[in-house]
């Protein structure tokens, strides 16, 4: 047993019987023996349809197991049994209909009822006792037929006067002459004998000639096209078309024979008779008829959470006031227009991304502007863990679904087929599936997504743009735009993980993305990247030049042991670098120190150890305005500082250089010895008092009753001078 499943591979029991007919891969044969492990099987006659082959009948051999995996998987049909209660050329029980079977049980009451009258001597088995005793058997038949509709119905017993609906009841037979023929035929086959031909009965043929149906057709096929005419506009053309034809033909010498014009009903049958294919190329066009019926199959599948990540674009049908407010107080004007806030009601865009195997959103941005940067930064959101956003708009669940995606399916729209998008996929490891515009069956989910977006989030406010000028009306969005950016992200936001993750989803088995997630967790490992791939994939990279201090980017200097060995190399260190700096850990950047070697340095400051380019402008929002000193204090600080300088750099060039060839390892590895940084922090041990466990002994004697003291030992060359110094007079006198 696996996942809970049995395996149905192996069985013991074999699907066929000696004489049954079967059918196996659309090719019909006979079991003509059984044995141990197979059976001997007469083939017929097949003809295949595809390359016009004969394949003659012939005898073969075929395992058991054979049987019981072709039946498992659905290849196997049996056509008859020679066991069956079904006659040669009868109709199996299973191909009737409920109407023909429920005709047929209305006979067996009947026939059962005139059964029990026989065997208990109140009735002749004769035509004439039968009519003897119409009133009796026609009464029981009732009570039988009852009892079946009872049972079909499933009613049990009921308290006194409540109603019982049997469903369709059938009056009972008017002659009693029917019943002694339906017992008869029962006789004589059994209840196979009492199902009717109704659905056999009844004149199939079409009444009008060849040359009327060809002209009906022709017609149909010139008016039937996109611009999806009426029927009666169709049939309007017909009926001139009639007309005319019969009109021509009555001034040929001799006449013609007249057509008959046909009416609506043949006409709407002559249309629903096309191939539904043909209808829909005619009336919707081949690219829409392709892509509303062609056939799916299984569709797409995934076992695995971030095994397939579908990422589309969706434009709301929503106006939305884009105003800056609570959390964006920080940004600057020239940030806040870079990011569309000013002011106006506009439709943002919105770009997500949807885990296949979960249907969890992994990740999503909105933008009010230019959308070409949002397929990198949706992709970015996928590796980074969202429960802070979950926090911050105050949401009941967690936002906890990140990691690294096996599969990415994109749409083949201008802002995904690009080279940048190619390498950041490819740098992380990533599938990259580009799927064909107009085929949304290659990536239902997310499609489907942004529907249940719209039902389920969009509708509920005002200021719906709808989806064209007929369904919009007279309806000014922008005036009934009530909602601004950031309530619509907050509302997004806890729409997405409170109502959307924890709705049951038939696709998942009546469970939640959520609950589908957490148990996905417990199977699996999810995957994940490191910082330093984030930053070499999804950084900003410039070049810096390389200090004394390290690299300084964004006022904040990064300075490692390594990077300052590298500085302090020979002359032809190179005079910038390449760095690679990513805004969403600030405290530490990849730099480029050779063609194929990085390096990660941290800051110097450890403050910005795992802070953000957003901590940074809050940061630097609440310092705004804030100075140590005046401008008068600061320049004449400088001035005299610049004095003092000029005066020592005069005095020391009477002093001899002391850096030699000799002393040049000795001042570099002093440059690097009190050096301060962020790396050295972390690998610095744990402080330790100077004179813990230490105790000082000479004293336990004379003090026995007072605690140990600590002290520390002089080193052995200091002993005798300490032991010289007792009678020298103190040197603080």
């Amino acid at each position: 047993m696996k996942n809970g499943i049995r395996n149905l591979t192996a069985s013991t029991h074999v699907p066929v019987e000696k004489g049954a007919t079967f059918e196996l891969n659309k090719r019909r044969g006979k079991v003509v023996e059984l044995r141990s492990t197979s059976c001997l099987v007469l083939w017929d006659e097949y003809l295949d349809q595809e390359t016009g082959e004969i394949i003659h009948a012939i005898s073969d051999t075929i395992s058991n197991d054979d049987f019981c995996r072709y039946d498992m998987h659905g290849r196997l049909t049996i056509i008859r049994r020679p066991s069956a209660a079904a006659c040669e050329g009868e109709r199996d029980r299973s191909h009737r209909t409920e109407a023909e079977i429920g005709r047929m049980k209305f006979r067996q009451a009947y026939v059962e009822a005139a059964q029990q009258l026989i065997a208990d001597g109140a009735v002749e088995e004769s035509r004439a006792g039968f009519v003897a005793q119409a009133d009796r058997i026609i009464s029981l038949g009732a009570i039988y037929y009852n009892r079946y509709l009872a049972k079909k119905a499933g009613i049990v017993r009921k308290r006194g006067g409540a109603a019982i609906n049997l469903g369709t009841h059938s009056s009972p037979p008017k002659s009693v002459a029917h019943i002694y023929t339906w017992y008869c035929r029962y006789r004589r086959g059994g209840p196979n004998a009492l199902f009717d031909s109704y659905t056999r009965s009844g004149n199939r043929a079409c009444r009008y000639t060849d040359a009327e149906r060809v002209l009906v057709r022709s017609v149909i096929n010139r008016r039937l096209d996109e611009e999806r005419c009426s029927i009666t506009s169709i049939l309007s053309s017909v009926h001139a078309v009639f007309k005319v034809h019969n009109e021509n033909a009555a001034r040929m010498n001799p006449p013609g024979q007249p057509l008959n014009t046909p009416g609506y009903d043949y006409i709407h049958a002559t249309i629903d008779a096309l191939a539904p294919i043909d209808h829909a190329i005619r009336t919707r066009g081949l690219s829409v008829a392709y892509r509303d019926m062609h056939g799916l199959g299984v569709g797409v599948e995934a076992s695995r959470a971030l095994a397939r990540v579908e990422v589309d674009d969706y434009t709301f049908d929503l106006m939305v006031f884009l105003i800056a407010v609570g959390v964006w107080d920080w940004l600057r004007p020239g940030e806040r227009e870079m990011l569309g806030l000013d002011g106006t009601a506009r439709r943002v865009t919105m770009s997500a991304a949807i885990d296949v195997h979960t249907r969890c959103i992994v990740g999503m941005k909105i933008s009010a502007g230019d959308t070409k940067s949002l397929l990198r930064d949706t992709v970015e959101m996928i590796f980074l863990d969202k429960a802070p956003i979950a926090d911050a708009v105050g949401a009941h669940e967690r936002w906890n679904m990140h990691g690294r995606p096996e599969m990415i399916v994109l749409d083949r729209g201008p802002n995904y087929i690009t080279d940048e998008t190619y390498d950041l996929l490819a740098d992380l490891g990533i599938t990259n599936l580009g799927a064909p515009a107009k085929k949304p069956w290659l990536r239902p989910f997310i499609e489907r997504l942004f529907k249940t977006v719209h039902s389920g989030f969009a509708q509920r406010f005002s200021g719906r743009t709808f989806s064209n000028v007929v369904q919009r009306g007279e309806n000014d969005a922008a005036a009934r735009a009530s909602l601004t950016l950031d309530e619509f992200l907050q509302w997004l936001v806890r729409w997405i993980l409170d109502i959307y993750h924890n709705t049951e989803h038939a696709g998942l088995l009546r469970r939640t993305p959520a609950e589908v997630w957490a148990q996905s967790q417990a199977v699996s490992q999810l995957q994940g990247v490191s910082r330093e791939e984030m930053r070499r994939v999804f950084g900003i990279r410039r070049h810096r030049t390389l200090g004394p201090s390290g690299i300084t980017m964004m006022h904040i200097r990064y300075q490692t042991d390594e990077l300052a060995r590298i500085f302090l190399a020979p002359p032809n260190r190179p005079k910038s670098l390449e760095v690679a700096w990513w805004p969403h850990d600030i405290g530490t950047i990849s730099v480029k120190v050779a063609p194929d070697r990085w390096i990660n340095v941290t800051a110097a400051d450890p403050m910005w150890i795992g802070r953000s380019f957003d901590d940074l402008m809050m940061l630097r929002h609440s310092l705004a305005g804030e100075r140590d000193r005046s401008d008068a204090v600061k320049a004449r600080a400088l001035a005299e500082l610049d004095a003092a300088a000029y005066r020592s750099k005069a005095l020391r060039g009477i002093l001899p250089t002391i850096v030699t060839d000799k002393t040049y390892e000795h001042y570099e590895a002093d440059f690097l010895r009190f050096m301060s940084t962020a790396e050295r922090a972390f690998d610095a041990p744990e402080h330790v008092d100077l004179f813990d466990g230490i105790i000082d002994l000479s004293r336990a004697d004379n003090t026995a009753d007072s605690p140990p003291t600590q002290t520390l030992p002089a080193p052995a060359s200091q002993s005798a001078t300490a032991t010289s110094a007792e009678d020298n007079d103190d040197l603080m006198e």
